[in-house]
């Protein structure tokens, strides 16, 4: 029984340690090739509301709440939600390098 009652209190406490030591932040890169000219491209992701078109999040919360801080294309702009389904977050453009990258 002693022996049961140790493998029990291993088996839930070992993933609650392993969880200790995994970093808490993570980042998602995504690769695809679009026949369109670079800057038609850059010009449309710039412009993050655009992004509804294809975000799963906001077709599948359609109660979703948005916030939109700050003019959108530029740094700074804020794209903020909170949903049942999606949760809540926010998008921010930190950096942008015409023609090349948008970082948020």
């Amino acid at each position: 029984m002693y022996t049961i009652l140790i493998i029990i209190a291993i088996i839930i406490l070992l993933p609650l340690i392993i969880a200790l030591f995994v970093s808490k932040e993570y980042s998602v890169e995504a690769k695809i090739i679009i026949n369109k000219p670079k800057h038609e491209v850059y010009d449309y992701l710039k412009i993050v509301v655009n992004q509804e078109v294809y975000n799963k999040w906001v077709k599948t919360d359609p109660d979703i709440k948005k916030t939109l801080t700050g003019i959108d294309g530029t740094i700074g702009f804020i794209y903020a939600w909170d949903g049942k389904k999606a949760g809540a977050g926010e998008q921010e453009i930190t950096g942008l390098t015409d023609g090349e990258r948008i970082t948020s």
